[in-house]
């Protein structure tokens, strides 16, 4: 195993033009990793390799990894246009031992009592939880296909296999089909630590940076990692959150409060503290102030890295935070919209008290997942009356809103009509009278009802819109009476009498030669395929040639 380089932080602010020319190394002075942040009103070039050995920028994240020595970053850091640098040191995984698993038969109740069940209120299936650790076999059978690769920092390409079960093991937590509290969750491993379980935090603030850039939302993070307090580590796990993704991190397992170590200080990531069957603060659990709320974390069974059924059993921190960043998962899968705020508050609200004991300053709060709501119900029982050939758009609705999905159970809707997913029916419809049908809503749980609604179509009533001009004697007339909407039907003569010479057919036209001057009053009906009837009564001149 690496050792992790422990050391001094400097703060500061820079920009690339001043780190041009770096200062000649001592012997006893070896050049070491810095991580270098620039405000984010500086520029950022590659020209900063000037400090040392220029190692590599990153993505979104304003700064950079160079080696050099401390004289060098002490000047660095005294530049106005650099916020801060600091040591790149190694960081680890926030532990794990063995003990037996019990952990999502707890979170779903709020007695210590197990009830051998776990009953979730979701099921995590539009959401995508980034596992930023040792990498996942995406194979594993808990993840029926599922998980996938995201990227590989350590050695740089795209397969983020794992090589040590951490990342599986935490990613079985949040997902597993057996172990997992949000079954259906999409999972993408990020491998930031090495076969050992170490990464440096310039590897980590990349994986994290990627994560920004490419993740699908609506999406949860897990950091089930950590060491001494970083703030570039900080900062680029607060932008991340800043750009809409929910961060769940391990407090850590030092026994110390976890406002010594980063990301665990961060106010805006869900801080995870871990405990045990009897919901006492794990032995070896930070705690504090910082904690936002405990979760199981001894003796956690869930997938590991050895086969693609292997499983095993860890403890610690790491094994805690995953059941919160599943819970997570679970609160973004019904609703979509939420905030990593809004998130945050969710999970602290939902939360047991009165729990935890031995809780060393922490906050009295233990993960609780609810079950799920009461079964939806359906309110429409008729919709609004439809009109034959006219568009239509009507849309069913519950009592209280919830996502989900519509479908026709029985019976079959008016002819030109449709049923969405979304509850919406539309179209043109064809034929008139009231169509009995039965519809199902099936939420994200799933639950499902059904529900009896009448759809009524009318054939609206036909407009006469013709004119007809006069005409002469022994002139030749031909004229088509129309109605407003072009709809087909047959036409008469109601009362009246046409002129002299003129005819009326049935398709309404109406033609011939004028015979006799004078004035003619006459009625016509327009009867269309549904029976709906227009009448018009016209006067026509005819004048003598």
């Amino acid at each position: 195993m690496r050792n992790g380089i422990l050391g001094s932080v400097l703060t500061a602010a820079v920009a690339a033009s001043a780190l041009v020319a770096p200062l000649p190394a001592r012997a006893a002075e070896p050049p070491e990793r810095y991580i270098v942040t620039w405000r984010h009103d500086g520029a950022f070039s590659s020209r900063a390799a000037g400090t040392g050995r220029f190692l590599r920028g990153f993505r979104d994240f304003p700064g950079f990894v160079t080696e050099m020595t401390a004289a060098q970053a002490r000047r660095v850091a005294a530049d106005p246009r650099v916020r801060h640098v600091e040591r790149d040191r190694l960081v680890s995984l926030a532990g794990r031992q063995a003990n037996p698993t019990w952990g999502l038969d707890r979170i779903d109740q709020r007695p210590v009592k197990a009830s051998k069940s776990y009953l979730p209120s979701a099921d995590g299936d539009t959401v995508h939880a980034y596992v930023i650790d040792t990498g996942i076999r995406v194979g594993h059978r808990q993840f029926g296909g599922r998980a996938e690769h995201g990227y590989d920092f350590v050695d740089r390409d795209a397969n983020a296999s794992d090589c040590n079960g951490h990342g599986t093991h935490v990613a079985g937590t949040i997902g597993g089909a057996t172990f997992g509290v949000a079954k259906k969750v999409r999972l993408v491993g990020v491998r930031v630590l090495d076969c050992y379980g170490e990464g440096y935090v310039s590897d980590i603030i990349e994986g994290i940076d990627w994560v920004t850039e490419n993740a699908v939302r609506p999406a949860v993070a897990n950091m089930s990692l950590g060491g001494g307090n970083s703030p570039a580590l900080d900062w680029a796990v607060a932008d991340s959150i800043a750009a809409g993704i929910t961060y769940v991190v391990a407090a850590g397992n030092e026994n110390v409060d976890a406002n010594r170590s980063s990301p665990a200080d961060l106010p805006e990531a869900v801080t995870v503290a871990a405990t045990d069957s009897r919901d006492r603060r794990a032995v070896f659990s930070n705690f504090g102030r910082g904690v936002d709320l405990f979760a199981p974390g001894v003796g956690i069974r869930s997938a590991t890295a050895a086969g693609d059924s292997a499983t095993a059993v860890y403890s610690g921190t790491s094994m805690a935070a995953p059941h919160v960043a599943g819970a997570a998962a679970l609160i973004l899968d019904a609703y979509p919209g939420h905030t990593p705020a809004q998130v945050q508050a969710r999970l602290i609200a939902d939360a047991t008290k009165g729990r935890v004991t031995a809780r060393a300053g922490s906050p009295d709060r233990l993960l609780f997942v609810p079950a799920p709501p009461q079964a939806p119900a359906i309110a429409t029982t008729r919709t609004a009356t439809a009109q034959v050939g006219r568009p239509y758009s009507a849309r069913l609705a519950l009592a209280s809103s919830r996502r989900g999905g519509w479908k026709l159970a029985s019976g079959s809707l008016p002819p030109g009509l449709s049923l969405s997913a979304s509850g919406v029916i539309s179209g043109t419809p064809t034929t008139p009278g009231s169509r009995t049908v039965t519809v199902r809503f099936t939420d994200y749980v799933p639950q499902s009802v059904i529900r009896q609604v009448v759809i009524p179509v009318t054939a609206s009533i036909p407009v006469i819109d013709a004119d007809l001009p006069g005409l002469l004697t022994e002139e030749d007339y031909e004229q088509q009476l129309t109605v407003a909407d072009g709809r087909d039907g047959t036409w008469s003569l109601e009362s009246g009498a046409l002129p002299d010479g003129l005819t009326l057919e049935e398709s309404g036209l109406m033609w011939g030669t004028g015979v006799t001057a004078g004035e003619f009053t006459f009625t016509v009906r327009f009867t269309d395929p549904w029976n709906q009837t227009a009448t018009r009564t016209y006067t026509i001149t005819v004048h003598q040639f």
